[in-house]
């Protein structure tokens, strides 16, 4: 349906696009033929043809005055001067251009120059030279019958002018009433185009916010019921703890008690297979209970002056049984001295040891999982490397996100609840720390935390020194 009504939409906006473009289209040639018959009525070579033709008449009537000794001769070549300026008028400029446009024989006008040209020394010579009256008298009829005929030809020129300017306004009145017509449909057209659209996209935003509105609910939901579900395994939880945790002592105190005389093997093994299962369960409640902690806001970490190579032998030497069970060892590097730190040793404890068993579920039987802590500047950095099995590039950007797993469909060693390292993460977030990783598929991985050392030692504090080790765990 949104697919379908954005086609619409489009299909709209393009035919109100090509609206606007047709009817830009309109009033520009609209424009062009207002412009042309502007220029037709402000030169208005009607007028000056009309002045051309009164010119010749007046020409006429000097040279006859001027015959007849009325008039001076120089009278003759004024008339004459202005005469031949109304052709040249009419032939060149805007005027020549409007009377192309009209398509009107000019052969008039080309005969009248030719015969100007003819005529100029002729009347140069009557207006300067001193001539008897019988000589200015035969100049005179020369002239005018030169000059026979030319008002007629120029009449049937206005004639024809006058005719197609008459014509060219008729077009344009006719053209001007139907451009006003498919003006008034366009702009109708553009309106009823405009308003679907408007409708539409108004449909649209009502769609989007009816949407956003469901997707807010069902996100409502999903978080009420991811709290239901933590808070029902945080429930679970608890009630499992404690009678898993009777077990789980039960079992052991079975198996030291029967270790030394029980000759059945299997059922020895049998017994070991229910401790580490039981462990792998309260390991699983734990993770569970800290989780549905951290979200709720209920884990609060202490500072206190914390030497972080005597937490990270600690957490070593704590998950060395795990790491044996495994075929796995430890190796331990250090730098001499106090690491000192102002932290909650226990939750970076918890930290370490999130980061050493995954280290040692992952790491093949017979090798080893190198654990180095260094200084870097004011921060201290503890790293965790195995040789296992390495991260795919696509799992990376969430490793740690609750409940992802690498390799969710494992079973054994390699099982995983999916939180140790969604709980490293926000432990460190509250230990004003950080944690991170590099991982190569199939060569191994290092995770990483970061803590800031103190600046200053405190004095008489931790006066024994560790020197720089490498400790093995086997």
């Amino acid at each position: 349906m949104k697919r379908k009504s954005r086609k619409i939409q489009a299909i709209l906006l393009v035919l109100f696009v090509g609206a606007v473009l047709f009817g830009i289209g309109v009033v520009l040639k609209l424009s062009e033929r207002v412009d042309s018959i502007q220029t037709a009525e402000q030169s208005d070579p009607l007028w000056i043809g009309s002045q051309l033709q009164f010119e010749m008449l007046r020409l006429e009537r000097e040279i006859s005055k001027a015959a007849l000794g009325f008039k001076p001769a120089t009278d003759v070549a004024l008339r004459f001067d202005i005469a031949w300026s109304r052709i040249i008028i009419l032939q060149e400029g805007e005027l020549a251009q409007v009377i192309e446009t009209f398509n009107i024989d000019q052969s008039a006008l080309l005969a009248l120059e030719d015969r100007f040209e003819t005529l100029e020394p002729l009347i140069e010579e009557f207006a300067t030279q001193d001539m008897t009256d019988e000589v200015r008298l035969q100049r005179a009829t020369t002239l005018l019958e030169a000059l026979d005929g030319f008002d007629i030809l120029i009449r049937d020129f206005l004639l024809a002018l006058a005719q197609a300017k008459t014509t060219s306004l008729t077009e344009f009145r006719t053209g001007l009433l139907s451009f006003s017509q498919a003006i008034v449909y366009l702009g109708a057209t553009i309106l009823v185009l405009f308003g679907i659209f408007i409708a539409l996209l108004m449909l649209e935003i009502r769609f989007a916010a009816k949407r956003e509105k469901e997707m807010r609910a069902l996100a409502e939901e999903a978080t009420s019921a991811s709290h239901l579900k933590m808070n029902f395994m945080s429930i679970v939880s608890h009630e499992l703890r404690t009678p898993l945790t009777s077990l789980l002592g039960g079992l052991d105190l079975l198996k030291a008690r029967t270790s030394a005389f029980l000759e059945d093997k299997a059922s020895l093994r049998l017994l070991d297979i229910c401790s580490r299962n039981g462990d792998r369960l309260l390991t699983l409640v734990n993770d569970i209970l800290d989780a549905q902690a951290l979200s709720e806001g209920k884990v609060s970490v202490k500072q206190e002056l914390t030497d972080l190579a005597d937490v990270v032998e600690s957490a070593v030497e704590g998950c060395h049984a795990y790491a044996s069970s495994l075929g796995v060892h430890y190796e331990l590097s250090m730098p001499p001295g106090h690491t000192l730190a102002l932290t909650d040793s226990a939750r970076v404890s918890q930290v370490l040891s999130n980061l050493l068993s995954n280290a040692a579920k992952f790491t093949s039987s017979g090798d080893v999982v190198t654990v180095t802590l260094e200084r870097i500047g004011h921060k201290a950095r503890i790293e965790v490397t195995d040789r296992g099995i390495g991260i795919p590039v696509e799992k990376q950007k969430d490793l740690f996100k609750a409940f992802h797993q690498v390799n969710p469909g494992t079973t054994g060693a390699n099982k995983s609840s999916g939180l140790g390292l969604s709980i490293t993460k926000q432990l460190m977030d509250l230990l004003g720390g950080s944690v991170g990783f590099r991982s190569t598929e199939g060569e191994g991985s290092t995770f990483w935390i970061e803590l800031e050392l103190l600046t200053e030692t405190p004095i008489g504090c931790c006066s024994q020194a560790h020197p720089e080790t490498e400790v093995s765990s086997s």
